[in-house]
């Protein structure tokens, strides 16, 4: 391909890239084609795309940029940097292909797409020590986006979303730090530091964080989870968002048909094909249990490009979770929702509502018993209730003598009406059994009934109240307006 742009792939455990393939563009359509050495390589090179890019010697021509290619391109505010930095050279924003040619290799997945891989190769992630040297130093006022930046040599970043970033190494490994920025709500670090761990506690594979204080500011590390090794020669493994696998257009936003979390089990199931069929099922439910989760704790950006999947060991699976804040809040129009809407369908209808009949209707498709899910969102409300205030109040408290008395008062208050789901279930947790037993009446397509009203480790529907773990006098009660019951999906 004339004027063809050299795609490089890292294989597994390999400390260093091959030439994939070539893309190049005419403005209008790209051209992909697999370069004949990696085709010609030894069983098991992996697809870049096992769907979209598959190992054949065919060009390949698309309208848009193949979804892991963009994936691997700065976006947001990587994408904002380089066009800020580069706006004298180029008197224009830059192109797709210009973007993944100026960014640092510090990109999700294993993926660069440039002419100079050699540039690629030698960049080096900065300290977590130079950065808290930075926030030492910064003025009184500045927010702590500012000493990153600082930290980061004014580099810009390939990593996507919108809030800043940059990635820095610690103790032997790669982390992805966001900080406060002007703008945000108060205390987001330590919010999605608190979403994270209770995640960890709620049989969710997320990815580790850590959550540092300098003065008055925080920073939360996310490791990253598609590197290992040395952090200046590291491994990299592939990596597709869910907007990827789901095959959604680029400018695709909430409420797209495909925006849709039993779509994506199903493509899940395309893409794991190759895997073994008990890891598929476990990581199907895990989906599951991610969904359920982001409503119990009110992460309403769980957009497809906050999801995503990893091939390891030979195969497509779900990556670590990342990117778990509880923000949502009460709308204030008269009638609205008074429970979190998610950003991705919940159900085949096209709803993203969070219901808890909605969701254990849904867990079939997941491979999920309903009972098993019923359990799982009693069990994990009720450790959410308990846990989350006291885990936020704890990420704060190194704040304490550097912010306002009322400081984590208002960060708490502020963030108690994201867990309204949570809250709900523990307090009416007849409603699960109420579920189950709906799904098990005759005429359901998963039929029965004989044990409708049984969750496991509950003896009946009855007693699901009374094996509830004693009410918790000191437990504070949500700050919204009064739930409404939940409706049948």
């Amino acid at each position: 391909m004339p004027d063809s742009t050299p795609v490089w792939a890292w294989l597994p455990g390999a400390t260093e890239p091959v030439r994939a393939a070539a893309l190049s563009s005419d403005g209008r359509r790209y051209r992909f084609q697999y370069d004949p050495a990696y085709l010609a390589q030894a069983v098991g090179t992996p697809a870049l795309d096992p769907v979209e890019l598959r190992l054949k010697p065919a060009v390949l021509t698309t309208q848009e940029l193949p979804g892991v290619l963009l994936d691997a391109k700065p976006a947001g505010y990587g994408q904002d940097r380089l066009n800020a930095q580069l706006h004298d050279r180029y008197q224009r924003d830059l192109t797709e292909l210009e973007l993944l040619e100026a960014g640092p290799a510090d990109g999700v997945s294993a993926i660069e797409v440039c002419h100079d891989i050699d540039r690629k190769l030698r960049w080096s992630p900065p300290s977590i020590e130079g950065l808290q040297h930075e926030l030492e130093r910064l003025e009184e006022g500045a927010p702590g986006s500012r000493a990153m930046r600082r930290a980061n040599g004014d580099a810009a970043t390939s990593a996507g979303g919108e809030r800043p970033k940059a990635t820095f190494a610690h103790q032997g490994r790669l982390w992805l730090v966001k900080m406060q920025d002007r703008g945000d709500r108060q205390g987001m670090p330590a919010m999605e530091y608190a979403a994270m761990t209770l995640a960890a506690q709620a049989d969710i594979d997320a990815a580790p964080v850590r959550l540092q204080t300098v003065g008055p500011h925080q920073a939360l590390m996310v490791e990253r989870f598609d590197r290992a090794g040395n952090p200046g020669t590291p491994q990299r493994s592939l990596f597709a968002s869910a907007h990827t696998v789901l095959q959604l257009p680029p400018a695709a936003v909430r409420g797209h048909a495909l925006r849709s979390y039993p779509i994506l089990a199903d493509r899940m199931r395309i893409w794991g094909r190759n895997a073994d069929p008990s890891m598929l099922m476990r990581q199907l439910q895990q989906l599951w249990k991610r969904m359920a989760f982001n409503a119990l704790v009110g992460n309403v950006d769980d957009h497809p490009r906050n999801h995503g999947l990893l091939f390891v060991d030979g195969a497509w699976q779900l990556a670590p979770a990342f990117d778990i804040t509880p923000i949502w809040r009460p709308p204030q129009e008269h009638g609205a929702s008074h429970m979190p809407v998610l950003a991705m369908a919940t159900g085949a209808d096209g709803s993203a509502g969070v219901e808890p009949q909605r969701l254990i209707a849904a867990s079939g498709h997941f491979g999920m018993a309903a009972e098993e899910a019923a359990q799982y969102l009693l069990e994990t409300s009720e450790m959410i209730v308990d846990r989350w205030e006291a885990t936020l109040r704890q990420a704060l408290a190194p704040l304490a003598d550097r912010r306002p008395p009322a400081y984590a008062d208002a960060v708490v208050n502020d963030t108690r009406a994201a867990f309204a789901l949570s809250y709900s279930i523990v307090d009416s947790p007849a409603l699960l059994a109420q579920a189950v037993q709906a799904l098990h009446a005759p005429g359901k397509a998963d039929g029965g009934g004989s044990d409708a009203d049984r969750l496991p480790g509950r003896k009946c529907r009855q007693c699901i109240t009374a094996h509830r773990r004693p009410a918790n006098p000191h437990r504070p009660v949500p700050r919204t307006a009064p739930h409404r019951s939940p409706t049948a999906a």
